[in-house]
């Protein structure tokens, strides 16, 4: 079954490859649908379509420890179509954008390793077909508002530099734990909302960046919307309010730090008695991703730092204190300029109360990979990750796995 959806999503990719327009402004390996800005309408397509399809998979190998060794296979497909209001003859800096998923394959991360947040940002189970985005953004200057079903994580609380790792708490930081059905509206499943943004704001040579949203709070299961065209817009709400200070040297960008604070407004389970509830979910975190060894003047290549900090109090949370760091290199071989390494280490640290119970204190982890670029359109990424106290259970043993991920992406 996952063999036979995963092959008709590949035929259909296949088939819309001829009417794909090259008209993305950013960089080659920023088209990632983790950390993807779209960018429709250039002057090289007059028409106001634009048609992206991503298609990403992961082979995966648990060598040793965690809940036992073994292999799966975890993948997406993107169809993704936009529409630049202006060149349909419409009105001016408008821009709708539908964007369909199918997520199939397995979930090692619970099968094999006994982790709390997934070994990849593939992974999503069950299998899922269905809406992932539906937006309209307007822009007003240098201020745009997006309004609908919109992924929360191509725009806020994301380092650049830590999001070409495959680990999915290096993408978004498991400081506010969703339990009882409220969400944070990111892959798999997204929910309607509200974002803003003011971009470039002149602070001397340098940007000020200001970003605000606020999402529905809860999903509803799978099972009871497969879909996702069901959403409840009574409930709870998720919000957050994040600054950015962009450092520049001429047109490029340098450096940026993020300063951030996120509120769910639902009710939590209690992490140590799941009879009581917690009203809210209050969370603080500090991003910044700096280029400290660049090539030349004239790109970004060279050796940047990230580091990652994000801290959510309160016995409704399984982490107290979360943080990452590490390094980033891009072209680091001669005529490989768009080739990049990524080595990151993250620790978890977990609620005091549930450590009394008898969990770790410390749940780590290593990250190393690579991300080879083949022509164009085809990006191959070996992987290894080592867990120090998967889970934070001290039942399981360290677990070193690996993942060969690939990305085929048409634009």
């Amino acid at each position: 079954m996952i063999a036979n959806r995963f092959c008709i999503f590949l035929m259909i990719c296949l088939m819309a490859y001829p009417f794909i327009q090259t008209n993305y402004a950013q960089e080659p390996e920023k088209r990632d649908v983790n950390s993807r800005v779209s960018a429709s309408g250039s002057a090289q397509n007059p028409s106001p379509f634009d048609f992206t399809t991503i298609v990403q998979g992961g082979i995966f190998r648990n060598f040793a420890g965690g809940l036992r060794t073994g292999n799966d296979y975890m993948g997406r497909v993107h169809l993704i179509i936009s529409l630049d209001t202006k060149k349909a003859g419409l009105w001016k800096n408008g821009k709708l954008l539908v964007n369909g998923v199918n997520a199939h394959g397995g979930n090692p991360t619970s099968t094999y390793i006994g982790d709390f947040q997934p070994i990849s940002r593939n992974e999503a189970a069950p299998e899922r077909t269905g809406l992932f985005e539906l937006w309209y953004q307007h822009h007003f200057g240098k201020v745009s508002i997006t309004v609908g079903l919109h992924d929360m994580n191509s725009a806020l609380g994301l380092s650049e530099y830590g999001g070409n790792s495959i680990n999915s708490a290096f993408g978004m930081n498991p400081s506010i734990t969703p339990n009882v059905g409220n969400a944070f509206s990111i892959f798999p499943r997204t929910m309607p909302g509200v974002y803003l943004q003011a971009n470039a704001l002149k602070i001397g040579k340098n940007l000020l960046n200001i970003k605000a949203a606020v999402y529905a709070g809860f999903a509803s299961s799978v099972e009871d919307d497969p879909y996702n065209i069901q959403w409840d817009m009574d409930g709870s709400t998720h919000s957050r309010l994040e600054i950015q200070y962009v450092q520049m040297k001429g047109e490029l960008q340098r450096g940026i730090i993020k300063a951030g604070v996120m509120y769910h407004s639902g009710n939590f389970a209690n992490v140590t008695d799941t009879q009581q509830t917690v009203e809210g979910n209050l969370g603080y975190y500090l991003i910044a991703d700096q280029l400290i060894f660049p090539e030349d003047t004239k790109t970004n290549q060279g050796l940047g730092l990230f580091l990652q900090v994000a801290t959510a109090p309160g016995n409704q949370n399984l982490i107290d204190l979360f943080y990452a760091f590490g390094i980033n290199y891009k072209g680091i071989f001669p005529k490989r300029e768009q080739d990049i390494l990524f080595l990151g280490f993250l620790n978890s640290m977990m609620n005091d109360n549930l450590v009394a119970t008898g969990f770790e204190k410390n749940r780590s982890l290593i990250e190393l990979n690579y991300a080879l670029r083949l022509g164009e359109y085809f990006t191959i990424q070996p992987d290894l990750q080592y867990i120090i106290n998967p889970g934070a259970q001290p039942q399981l043993e360290d677990a070193l796995m690996g993942l060969l991920r690939f990305s085929i992406n048409f634009y």
